[in-house]
């Protein structure tokens, strides 16, 4: 069995020093590659991250990436040089990267490294490729996890919000969660799947569990 998990943040570059990142972290993906070779013991695991990801302690190939062009290359060539049996897009990557740097009054900024002379700087943005849309075009046949992450809002608008991106991405399941639920050791996750049903885990260890399970029945299923 191959599987590929993606994992952590991405990084936009704004200049050589400086960059856009999220707070992923890394911890989760890590827990969901252990639990697979806990599980399922004869599996090859490509492990694509940031370079400040957490790593799991089990025996799997790391793709250390860079931003969100890195992590799409990376992803399609492992996709195009493999059979996956199953896709855990769990990678926190950046909606925007950054097209060009001005002053206020719409002066380029020169330069590798921005000077700190400048009382204001505009950044200008633009959307990145939305990996998550790509995947069953590349690996029609693998089972494929997206995840959502929300922040403050009531449960019912999260779970409606993971499976609207399960159905305009034609995954498997999605991993739903919001940031205020994740406190500490706790980690609430709710697995959907196409038809809106839904596991609710308490812990990084309990949805690493809960993904397995899912992933591999599904894929007995088929």
């Amino acid at each position: 069995m191959k599987i590929l998990i993606t994992s952590g943040g991405t990084a936009e570059k704004i200049d050589d020093v400086r960059s856009i990142t999220n707070s992923s972290t890394g911890r989760l993906g890590s827990a969901i590659a252990e639990a697979y070779v806990n599980l399922e013991s004869k599996t090859q695991i490509f492990y694509i991250c940031g370079k400040n990801a957490a790593k799991p302690q089990a025996d799997v190939d790391v793709i250390k990436i860079d931003d969100a062009k890195s992590a799409q290359n990376a992803i399609s060539r492992v996709l195009r040089e493999h059979s996956i049996d199953i896709i855990i897009h769990a990678m926190a990557v950046s909606d925007y990267c950054v097209k060009g740097v001005s002053t206020p009054d719409g002066e380029l900024v020169p330069g590798s490294k921005i000077s700190s002379g400048h009382d204001e700087i505009v950044l200008r943005l633009e959307k990145t490729p939305k990996i998550i849309g790509m995947l069953r075009g590349l690996s029609p046949k693998s089972t494929i996890v997206g995840f959502k992450l929300l922040s403050n809002v009531p449960r019912g608008t999260l779970l409606d919000v993971g499976h609207e991106l399960l159905v305009k991405n034609n995954c498997d399941f999605v991993l739903a969660n919001d940031a205020a639920e994740i406190v500490g050791g706790t980690h609430k996750g709710y697995l959907i799947d196409k038809n809106r049903q839904y596991s609710e885990y308490e812990t990084k260890a309990e949805i690493a569990r809960g993904i397995v399970e899912a992933t591999l029945e599904h894929g007995r299923d088929r």
